[in-house]
Order: C-alpha cells, then structure tokens, then sequence
C-alpha cells in the first residue's frame, strides 16, 4: 500500500512540480526497488517528494542513445493514397474491354458464321499439336502414343469445326498413305461426315441469289437433301417444263467461313514447315487454296462440266460410254447449281451393281481410259474421282459411265503433259537417263523413288521386275518379340528416316510442277477404284498405251515425226502387252484361290508398302488406297 500512495504521490508532485517525464509505470518501478516507511492519512505529498528527490539515481550512458538527424521536409515523400476516381477508372477499362470481346463473339456468332471462334480454336489445338510434338519427338519417348494423342485432337478439331475444315481433312486423308497408321485410320471417318442444313436456310441462299423461292421457281423440288457433303448438299426438283434435276445448294456458311479457314491452314502450314518438322510442304499451300476455292465456286464447276463434255465429244472411243449431266446455266448461281437428274447406280453401292449384274471389268476398263485421256491427252483432269462421283446405267442398249460433280479440275500446260507422257513411256523402256533428266528438271532427288511413286508400283533401274512373293506381315513365329523401349527406339528412328528422306526426295520445290499433287491423289483413287472391284483390268498396262498415243498426237510435229511416233507407239503397245502374262497368271490364281484380296492391284499395294518402309520409314494401312 505504501508503494501505491507513494507512486500516487509523485504523480501529483510532478504536475505541481512541471514535471512531464514521469509515468506510473515509472512510479512503480522506483516505489518497487525503494520501501517507503508506512505513511499516514492524509499523504504528506511535500515529504513524500522530498524523499524521493533524495534516492540516488543512475545517470544514463550516452551509447544507449542514438543521435537523431532531422529529414527536410521536402525530402519526405508524398503518402500515396488510392483516390476513388483512379479506382474508378479500372472500372470502366475493365467493363469497355468485357464489352468489346462480347460485341465481338456476338458478332461472330450472329453475322459471321462462328469463323473467328473457329479458327481460334485450330491456332490453339495445333499448338498444343505443335509443341506435344517439339516436346516428345524424341528418342526414348513413346512415339505411337504421341501419334494417337495428335491424330484424336486433329479430328476432334475438324469434326467440331464442320464445313470447309471437312474438305480439307479429306484432302489430308487422300495423303494418308505418308502418315502414321493412327492418323489413317482416324482420318478415314471422315468420309463418312456429311452435314445438312435445315430447308430455312437453304431457301434464304436461293432467294439472294435469283430472288425468288424454290418453289416459285420449279414445278416440285423436295424439301429433303437427297445426298450431302462437306461442301453442298443435293435437292432433287422437276423444271416447269417437266425435266428432272438434281439442285445442288452450298452450305449457307461455307462463304463466310472459307477466307478464315484459309487463312488459318496458311498459317498452320507456315509454322508446320518452318519451325515444327522442318519438312517441305508449305510451297503447296497457295496451289491448294486456289483449288479450294475454285471448288465452292458453282459457277467454275458448270464451266468445267462443260469443257469436260467437249473435249469428251472429240473422242469417239469414249463419247457414247461416258456422260456429263447437262448444266442449266439459268438456274446456276456461285451457290447453287443444277444440273439435269440422272438415274443410275453409284458406284460405291456395290451390293446394287452385283444385284443388276453390271460387269465390273467394263466398268473399270471405261473409267480407267477415261481418266487416261485427261490426264495424257487432253490435260483437262477430273481430281475428285471417288467411286460416289461416278454412276453407272444403261443407255441405247450399252453400259455408260456418268461423271458427276465437276469442281476440283486441274488444266495441264502442253509443256508439263508433253513431259508427263515422257515420264511414263521412258519408265516402260528402261530410259534412266531420261528419267533422272525430267526428275532433275522438276527439283525431284530420287528418280527410282519418283517413279516407282508415280506407277503406284515398283521401279528398279534397267527394269520393272516386281516381286510377286507377297510381303510378310505379324509376327512369324521366330521372330523375338521387342521390348518397348526397343520398339520405342525403332519408332523413332523411322520417323527420323521419314522426314530425312524427304528433304532428299524434294530438292528445290521452285522446279517442282504442283499439278503432281493432285494428279497423285487422281492416280491414287483411281488404283484404289480398281482394286475394291477386284483388279479386273491391267490398269498400268491402259496409262501407259495412252502416254504414248498422246505423244504420237502431238499437234507440232512434222509428218515425218508423226509416222516416226506411230510406229514408236504400236512397237511400245507390243511390248507393254507382255505385262499381261503377269496379270493373267494373278488373275488366275486369284479365281482358283477363290480369294477375292488377291488381285493385281493387291500385289502392287504390298510391293508399295515394301518400298515405302523401306525407302521412307512409312508404314502404309491395306485400305490407304481405297476409294
């Protein structure tokens, strides 16, 4: 009690004293360390501070303080303080940003046809393609997995994206032969992808172009698309007048959308070709977009089916067995066409041929010269020749073939079918020279490998001499089985070939004539065509008598160069006929085997994969030459 009257005491002997540096705390502290004796009520504040004055007191040691420097006041800085008007700011860039980027898809969704969302998710999808590849392309990695993952986002992303992407995955699935087996079959569904837009919108096409509605138009038109593909879609309808026509109608979409898919496959490919696999493929990309984009145009497509009928006409062995639908040009726009009906079976019905009984061999020996004639004598070439393009019927007491769907066309210069038609006689006659001059002259590396590529079967210099045991495949029995990491090793490896070989193969793609590419894919349907009905016709044996009689009809030669050709070309016909024993005697022993897989064709596919593998580390699916 006594420390707590003296600690009360010298706080009030401070404020009478003008002491200001005394606390309680210190009070306490001091009464603590100093019994008082007991003092009486009331206080003597005066005795009590005199008896504090007299404790002795330590004085403090100058070290225990630090000296302190005055700061200018200009050298302070300013307190920030978030001002309401600054916060508000963000504020309206935020929500003006959230704004635009909705007009945007908006706009996108509602006028544009989703193209901008589109193609922003192929940028996206093919990134991540392009850097899973950069990342796990190398040796150790599983290879085959990596495949897959790429193979199942690429056709996730066309089957999403619908309309012109379709195309052009079916145009890579043409070339699927040169691709990982993951990626031909994934690649192979996409034939079977026909979208179909609702009659709405079709009639609000129709009525922009010719200003009125379908059926103020024709007499009857069905409201239902007969057939559909990626591109259009097929109406059957009757004229006024009584004919029956097949309207086809271009997706409403497919306008707006194709300059941005376009443009998206050019950068695709740019960054493919320059950054990703280091591989030659982006001097095709303007070639292809022109064809692409002369293929939507109905206008271009009536245009070809028209010149296709001329120059089929100046050929009498084929004017009565092949037919091209008249076009109505009064009722042909850039989006719609029409074009007289034609009733017929579809090749691709295969069951309905075998019912009618139409002779496969017939079939395939008209169609093959068909597309012979454009390629070597009249340079006018039909590029999209699918077994669905093409339909069969009986006219004035005779099978004929009818040629449908006219828009992807390619016109040889005279130069490039004069050297093409070169390329294929010089390769019956063992000409290597020859050859290796036109390979070189069209920036080619390997003349063997471009040649055995442009027969579809093999090609050994000084001679063809295919060898008919059948490749093996699986495993034998004896062979050791391979770890994965072994398995691993080797998958890398022949991608690595694959991608070496080439750069090898294309040497300079400026030299290189880009009508080779969709002249392949002709070739290639057109093998796969032959070899779905059995191989009935020696197919090598019809390209290459034409080639010849195509440089015997060369319009600037003399009449001495002209009887000089001819004969050339009976003697070649004469010896290309001796690549009939072999034909025969694998026609032979497929009736006798009762094997329907074991056709000519069928025999040069496997030498093919051989020499795929083999050359090119490819491995090639049985149906990649399929129609």
């Amino acid at each position: 009690m006594n420390s707590y009257r003296l600690c009360d005491s010298l706080q009030k002997a401070t404020r009478v004293g003008g002491l200001t540096n005394v606390s309680a705390g210190s009070c306490r502290r001091l009464t603590q360390s100093y019994r008082l004796p007991s003092a009486r009520w009331p206080v003597d504040y005066w005795a009590s501070w005199r008896q504090l004055r007299s404790i002795t007191t330590i004085p403090p040691k100058p070290e225990q303080f630090s000296p302190i420097t005055a700061i200018p006041p200009t050298n302070l800085k300013r307190p920030q303080i978030k001002s309401r008007k600054q916060w508000r700011r963000w504020q309206r860039r935020l929500m003006l940003t959230g704004a635009v980027i909705g007009l945007t898809f908006a706009y996108d969704y509602y006028v544009n046809e989703s193209s901008l969302y589109r193609n922003l998710k192929c940028v996206a999808v093919l990134s991540i393609v392009a850097v899973d590849y950069k990342l796990n392309f190398n040796e150790g990695k599983d290879i085959d997995a990596l495949h897959t993952r790429v193979a199942n986002r690429v056709y996730n992303l066309i089957a999403s994206n619908g309309g012109l992407y379709i195309k052009m995955g079916q145009a890579l699935a043409m070339q699927a032969a040169v691709l990982p087996p993951v990626f031909q079959q994934k690649f192979a569904q996409l034939f079977d992808m026909a979208p179909q837009d609702s009659w709405s919108e079709i009639e609000k096409l129709f009525i922009k172009d010719f200003g009125k509605r379908p059926d103020e138009v024709f007499r009857y038109i069905d409201h239902r698309a007969v057939a559909s593909a990626s591109v259009a879609q097929v109406h059957k309808a009757q004229l006024k007048s009584g004919e029956w026509v097949a309207v086809k109608i271009q997706h409403p979409k497919i306008e707006k959308q194709v300059n941005w898919d376009l443009g998206a496959y050019r950068l695709v490919m740019y960054i493919y070709d320059r950054f990703i696999f280091d591989i030659p493929v982006y001097f095709t990309v303007d070639y292809t977009c022109n064809r692409l984009l002369t293929e939507i145009d109905f206008e271009n497509e009536a245009r070809n089916a028209d010149n296709m009928n001329a120059v089929l006409q100046s050929e009498s062995s084929l004017r009565n067995r092949v037919y091209v639908p008249r076009i109505y040009h009064n009722l042909t726009s850039r989006h719609v066409l029409t074009a007289e009906w034609i009733d017929g079976v579809s090749l691709s019905n295969r069951k309905e041929l075998d019912a009618v009984g139409y002779s496969k061999s017939q079939i395939m020996d008209t169609m093959i010269n068909l597309f012979a004639a454009q390629i070597f004598n009249w340079g006018v070439v039909h590029c999209d020749p699918h077994l669905g393009n093409q339909i069969v019927r009986w006219h004035d007491g005779r099978l004929q073939l009818v040629l449908i769907d006219h828009g992807l066309y390619i016109y040889e210069s005279p130069e490039f079918r004069q050297q093409y038609c070169e390329l294929w006689k010089n390769m019956f006659i063992f000409n290597d020279k020859a050859i290796r001059d036109i390979a070189i002259s069209w920036g080619i590396g390997s003349p063997e490998l471009f040649a055995s590529a442009t027969l579809l079967r093999p090609y050994k210099s000084g001679g063809i001499r295919p060898d008919r045991r059948p490749e093996r495949s699986g495993n034998t029995g004896n062979e050791v089985p391979m770890s994965p990491m072994s398995r691993a090793h080797e998958d890398f490896e022949m991608q690595t070939r694959m991608k070496d070989q080439f750069k090898q193969f294309i040497q300079d793609t400026t030299k290189m004539p880009l009508e080779l590419i969709f002249l392949g894919r002709n070739m290639r349907i057109v093998q796969g065509c032959n070899q779905l009905m059995g191989s009935p016709v020696n197919r090598i044996k019809i390209l290459a008598n034409w080639a010849s009689r195509s440089l015997a009809m060369l319009p600037n030669l003399t009449f001495r160069q002209r009887v000089k050709a001819w004969t050339n070309h009976f003697v070649f016909k004469f010896v290309v006929g001796l690549s009939d024993i072999g034909f025969w005697v694998t026609k032979i022993r497929q009736i006798v085997l009762r094997r329907e897989n074991e056709g000519f064709e069928d025999l040069l596919e496997r030498q093919m994969k051989g020499i795929a593998q083999k050359n090119f580390g490819i491995q090639i699916q049985d149906d990649a030459f399929s129609a």
